[in-house]
This record gives structure tokens, C-alpha cells and sequence, in this order.
């Protein structure tokens, strides 16, 4: 009588039958069948988005025999097949778009796992042609409305340009929020966030009804890591900005709030100036958003700043009442003379006098509100503050970017602040 015994054979070597021919004793094997499936891949994530990319990995998928390879699909799509590792990067894709991916595992047999748990990727922003594919505005003209998604913000002690005005505007990615980093400074941005500043001024600073002059919208995005800088200049109809890597100067003429004709010759920052002030170390960041310089009541909202964020689901892990407050430097009923200079020389100059920042070498200085007193180099450089911040020669005066004219305001401040050390 035959025996008939049934084996699996590996699969580096494939399924083979073996036989014997002969008398009723003789034992004949046989291969059996692999019908079972592979697990479904697990913990299917992005790694990495750049503009026109996107890198997926998951945790490998298991089997009774063993997983041959996976196949990878986008949109519902198979865009990958036969990937012998746990991860895959999808190319020729378009920037700011979201792809949905998920893996499937197979082994020799042919036998198929159930998909992963699908995801939704988004590739990396990257700086277009024109102000209205961005995304930052309802439609680019004067009224400046934030497009759905993206969240005026506004600074309690906001930075000086030639007595602009300005808009700043912030939109991170849906289902993401800025993270609370254990300090009062910078929160965490997610990759794909935007931040964008718009200068203006009113035609009439005693009726903003009149009209502006808008002039250029400043982006900041954070890519891959990593922040990216641009400018958009407006065209004279204000209906449209286009991107620039350039500097150059307008002349702008307005009625201030006292009536009189102003007249300034505005400078439009190149990239390498952009770079200037938002380096440390080599790598870029925000200056204005710290959540200290946040942590006020806006005029747009008569709740906190930072709790409206968080209500908002635009900040998480952290309340007003666990930060800190940048003085207002305007504020003498609140904050001492020493508060209020103290905040103006670190939202104005502490971008770039403190270590790593873009200050040339021989300034001992650093600007930053919390370093002590004694640390920060201000009385050693008492007269060379004060001339320098009435001055408006290009190469000596301080800040020597953002601004052409002396902000009179503050000078007086800094001039009553270092005669009362």
C-alpha cells in the first residue's frame, strides 16, 4: 500500500514534487499547497515629504513560509510592486497635495496579507510663481482676508520696519498642531507649516478706511525640517504679488496719524538678507512667534492669544498661565523702563546679538530678554547703541536691516534707558 506524505518545500528553492515509483509499500511525496496569507503590514508611516516625493516604511509583515515581497499603492493605485524592503519613496508627485498610501505583503505562493492601514502624506510646500497659489488669502487684493484654514496672529512687542504696518498670518497642516517645546521661546512647527508677514501702509493712518499700500507678503515654510524663506512683491492694482529672490527699494508717501506727509524709500529684503536675520548656527527659524511674545489679548479676540490657539486646535500642551509675557516696550503704566527696553532690543536685535546669530564677530552682545543684565554687554556698549540707533547710514546703523529711518520712539526709550545705568 502507498504513503502518501505531504511537505512544503522552501521558498528560496520554490515548490517541488518529489516521486517514487514501485510497489504498493512505497512511500510517495508529495508538495502540498500554501494557501495560508501573510500578516498585514503594520505601522505604516511618512518619514520624509519633499516637494515632489514622499518616503513610507512600515513594520515587516510575517508568514507560515515566509513574505516575498510587498506592493505598495497610492490613491487605490498600485505605484510600487515587488519591494523586497520595509520601505519605498513615490516620486513624481506635485507639491502641496495629499497622496493616501497603503502595503500589501505577499509570499511565493501568490498569497495576498489584507492592506495596511491606509495613510494620508502630504508632499513638502515649495514657493510658487505667484502670491495667489499659496493659499495664504480668500483672493489677493487689499482687504487681506486669510484664506479657510490659516490664523491671523498678532505680537505683543512687535518689531520696527520704517513705521509699516503689517499682517501676520500662520496655517499649519490639517490634523497637526504647533507643540509646546518646554519654554517660553519657539513651539514646535510641523513640516508644511506656513508663516506669513504682509507690509503695508494706510493711505490716511487717521481713517485705515481709505485704503493701503500693500508692498510685499514675507513666507516662511518649513520643509522637511527645515524653514525655507520668500517674498512676493505686490503689483500698483494690488491684485496680485509675485515671488522674488531679490532686494530693491519703492518709495512709499503716507499721512501719519498727526496729519502730516511721510515719505519713505522702503527696502524690499533680498533672500540673503532674509537669511541675515532668521540664522542661527547656520539654520533658519522664526523670529516673531515666540510664545511669550503671543501670550496677550490680540485685537481680534478678547480671549488670550495662546488659549485661543489652543482652542482652536492651532497649539497644544501648554496654557497662557504656564508662560511668561515679552513686555509690551510701548507700555510705561505696566512694565519699568528697564522691561521695556530690554523687550525692544530682543524682538528688534536679538535675532542677531546672541550666540550663533548673524552679528559680526567683535560684538560681545547679547540682546535676549533673559539673559542677565550683567551677560548681555549693554552698558559696556552704551554710546555705541545710542549712535548707532540714531543713525542712518546703511553700514553703521542698528538694526542695519528693516529699517532706513530712525524709529524715534524707541530711540528716545533706549537714550532715557542707558542714562539710567
Amino acid at each position: 500500500m502507498k504513503k502518501f506524505i505531504y511537505v512544503f518545500a522552501l521558498i528560496s528553492i520554490g515548490l517541488a514534487t518529489l516521486s517514487a515509483c514501485g510497489g504498493d509499500d512505497e512511500t510517495v511525496v508529495v508538495a502540498a499547497e500554501d494557501e495560508e496569507s501573510p500578516t498585514a503590514p503594520t505601522n505604516l508611516m511618512s518619514t520624509l515629504s519633499a516637494e515632489t516625493s514622499i518616503i513610507i516604511s512600515w513594520d515587516a509583515a510575517t508568514d507560515n513560509v515566509g513574505v516575498t515581497g510587498y506592493t505598495v499603492y497610492q490613491d487605490g493605485l498600485i505605484v510600487q510592486e515587488n519591494v523586497t524592503t520595509t520601505t519605498a519613496t513615490i516620486t513624481n508627485l506635485t507639491a502641496e497635495t495629499s497622496y493616501n498610501f497603503y502595503v500589501v505583503a505577499f509570499d511565493a505562493a501568490g498569497n495576498q496579507s489584507d492592506p495596511s492601514t491606509s495613510i494620508d502624506a502630504m508632499t513638502a510646500l515649495t514657493f510658487r510663481t505667484n502670491l495667489s497659489e499659496m493659499g495664504v488669502f480668500a483672493a489677493v487684493n487689499e482687504d487681506l482676508v486669510p484664506a479657510n484654514g490659516v490664523q491671523l496672529y498678532e505680537l505683543n512687542s512687535p518689531l520696527f520696519t520704517d513705521y509699516a504696518q503689517k499682517q501676520r498670518l500662520v496655517r499649519v497642516p490639517e490634523g497637526t498642531t504647533l507643540q509646546y517645546n518646554n519654554s517660553d521661546l519657539l513651539p514646535l512647527f510641523p513640516d508644511n507649516t506656513l508663516i506669513a508677514k504682509t507690509f503695508y501702509y494706510n493711505i490716511d493712518d487717521r481713517d485705515p478706511s481709505l485704503g493701503r499700500q500693500i508692498i510685499e507678503t514675507r513666507i516662511l515654510l518649513k520643509i522637511a525640517g527645515e524653514w525655507k524663506v520668500g517674498d512676493y512683491i505686490w503689483n500698483a492694482d494690488q491684485t496680485e504679488a509675485t515671488f522674488t529672490l531679490n532686494g530693491s527699494q519703492t518709495p512709499i508717501s503716507y499721512i501719519d496719524i498727526d496729519g502730516a506727509t511721510q515719505q519713505v524709500d522702503y527696502e524690499i529684503p533680498s533672500q540673503q538678507d532674509c537669511f541675515t536675520c532668521h540664522n542661527n548656527n547656520g539654520s533658519t527659524f522664526p523670529i516673531g512667534m515666540k510664545l511669550r511674545s503671543l501670550n496677550f489679548s490680540p485685537s481680534y479676540t478678547t480671549q488670550n492669544q495662546l488659549d485661543y490657539f489652543a482652542s482652536e486646535g492651532i497649539l497644544e500642551g501648554v496654557t497662557s498661565s504656564a508662560i511668561s509675557v515679552l513686555p509690551d516696550w510701548t507700555d510705561d503704566a505696566t512694565y519699568t523702563l528697564s522691561e521695556r527696553a530690554r523687550a525692544y532690543l530682543d524682538i528688534n536685535c536679538a535675532h542677531c546679538h546672541q550666540p550663533g546669530g548673524g552679528a559680526p564677530n567683535g560684538f560681545d552682545i547679547d540682546f535676549r530678554y533673559e539673559t542677565a543684565y550683567d551677560d548681555t554687554g549693554i552698558y559696556s556698549n552704551r554710546g555705541e547703541i545710542e549712535a548707532r540707533f540714531g543713525s542712518t547710514i546703511p553700514t553703521y546703523r542698528m538694526p542695519q536691516l528693516g529699517r532706513t529711518i530712525v524709529h524715534e520712539e524707541a530711540l528716545a526709550l533706549l537714550v532715557e534707558y542707558i542714562e539710567s545705568l
